[in-house]
């Protein structure tokens, strides 16, 4: 009888320490990070559409320019 009172008295310790421990982040927490995921995630997917010469192309208006420049010339978007 005694044994089984501090295993459950241990059990309840060792429960309710794993609550304190886990519940370390909060719910904007894990939000804030799944929405950073998910944007990396789109942006490790796009594509990046290249003309005859392997000249990127800007998505917003077309115009060429080289990988390097990071910028579109004409309109100014990211490329």
């Amino acid at each position: 009888m005694d044994d089984l009172f501090w295993s459950v008295l241990l059990l309840a310790g060792v429960a309710i320490l794993g609550l304190l421990v886990g519940g370390g982040r909060s719910r904007e927490d894990l939000r804030a990070r799944r929405r950073w995921d998910r944007a990396f995630d789109s942006e490790s997917r796009k594509m990046s559409q290249t003309d005859a010469t392997g000249m990127l192309m800007c998505r917003s208006c077309g115009a060429s320019a080289s990988e390097r420049a990071g910028r579109c010339p004409s309109c100014g978007s990211t490329l």
